[in-house]
């Protein structure tokens, strides 16, 4: 099995590299950009950084004041490897890189740049491999999961194409759910460490709190489950607290606009009152969780459905889809395949709705080996087409709904593997 794992790590590997050498998209820019404001600045002053420039500062003729939305570990951490990897990049061109970027186009440094961006993801992502080859016994189970992952489309592409983080939280997540199953044979066993990588991974993103109480659940007293609740909020919070007296920070990371996209779904019952969707369908099925009995075997499936109803009910950015390509790989390998046109569906409607974004998600990704190809119209205007893209987005995303209500309907009604 080693011979095998190893040759399937060295292709995933040399893809990698591959593929971040050779791909670009903006959302890479403000990590890298973050690294240099912490040279700049104090660490709890570092939200603050663009809202206190002068107008006229030439780091505003190119990034927006509330361009740090996201948690702080995300730019500490991003922003600091980037400090100690992207050294070796002229200067000149890794300025360029964050204040003018088309110049860069052409110049062999900006793709080793890119690369060495990019780097710190391949820890999070093999490991993640790693640790799904866990969740089973069987040789040939292992394998395929550890290769599922490694060439899991949406992996390659948000994290390496992208160069999007969302890769650390779902490690995160699934190194929870892993070391719940590894304990899962012994009497009374804590879990409030897997407690405290769900709320280590919120400060990164905010999704793996949907799992927190999924996982206290598994305790049958409400004190073991108060604790874990507790454990995985405050870890999520003792990360942001530092940062609160931050008016930068509570402006624009404390409450991001994406963290409310699935408020949106709603039923009016009033002229100013409405049931918000995804807020009443996830209670339901907290309270479900509460009154059916599960075991650390079959946690995988609640994360699974917290992930569904998610997606469900949210216009949801391409990256974010990461984070359920675990439960995925897990549930395909379990079922033998037999789920394969499932994924293969949800894979589809994920490839269409990458095409009704900006042509940043899809044309200009290839911009470091063609500069022609950046500034060009997206894919449906360069094949002449003009789409009714509102309609064409909703009906993709109605097949992914019906795919999950099936996921729903088949983990419920398998009685000898209740969730």
């Amino acid at each position: 099995m080693k011979k095998v794992i190893s040759k399937i790590l060295i292709i995933a590997v040399l893809l990698r590299v591959l593929l971040s050498f050779t791909t670009y998209h903006s959302d890479v820019v403000p990590f890298d950009f973050a690294g240099r404001v912490l040279t700049e600045t104090k660490i709890t002053t570092f939200y603050d950084y663009l809202w206190e420039l002068p107008e006229d500062h030439p780091y505003l003729g190119v990034y927006p004041r509330n361009l740090f939305n996201y948690p702080p570990l995300t730019y500490f951490f991003l922003g600091g490897a980037s400090l100690l990897t992207t050294w070796m990049v002229n200067p000149q061109v890794h300025d360029n890189f964050l204040l003018d970027f088309p110049s860069t186009l052409g110049n062999i440094q900006l793709n080793l740049l890119l690369l060495l961006l990019k780097l710190p993801y391949f820890i999070f992502d093999i490991a993640t491999a790693f640790l799904l080859m866990s969740f089973f016994k069987d040789r040939k189970k292992k394998i395929w999961a550890f290769g599922l992952w490694l060439f899991n489309p949406v992996n390659l592409y948000a994290t390496y194409m992208l160069g999007q983080f969302d890769i650390i939280p779902t490690f995160l997540t699934v190194a929870a759910l892993a070391l719940v199953l590894k304990k899962r044979d012994k009497k009374d066993v804590s879990l409030l460490p897997s407690a405290m990588l769900l709320g280590l991974g919120a400060a990164f993103k905010i999704f793996p709190l949907l799992f927190v109480v999924p996982l206290a659940l598994l305790k049958k007293d409400w004190w073991s489950r108060i604790k874990i609740v507790a454990v995985g909020t405050l870890t999520y919070a003792v990360a942001a607290f530092p940062f609160i007296g931050s008016a930068g920070f509570r402006r624009t990371a404390l409450l991001a606009g994406q963290t409310t996209k699935s408020l949106y779904a709603q039923i009016p019952i009033s002229g100013g009152e409405s049931i918000i969707l995804f807020l009443a369908v996830v209670m339901f099925f907290y309270l479900v969780f509460l009154y059916r009995n599960s075991s650390a075997e079959n946690l995988w499936k609640r994360f699974f459905v917290m992930m569904l109803i998610f997606f469900t009910f949210t216009h949801y950015h391409p990256q974010w889809f990461l984070w359920i390509m675990p439960f995925f790989v897990i549930d395909l390998v379990k079922s033998n395949f037999k789920h394969w046109p499932l994924v293969a569906v949800s894979l589809l409607s994920f490839i269409a709705l990458i095409t009704f974004f900006d042509p940043g998600l899809t044309v200009w990704l290839f911009s470091p080996i063609n500069p022609a190809l950046y500034g060009l119209p997206g894919v449906w205007q360069l094949m002449g087409m003009n789409p009714d893209i509102n309609t064409l987005r909703s009906i993709f995303h109605t097949i992914f709904v019906g795919v999950s209500l099936y996921y729903v309907y088949y983990h419920f009604s398998k009685r000898s593997e209740s969730i």
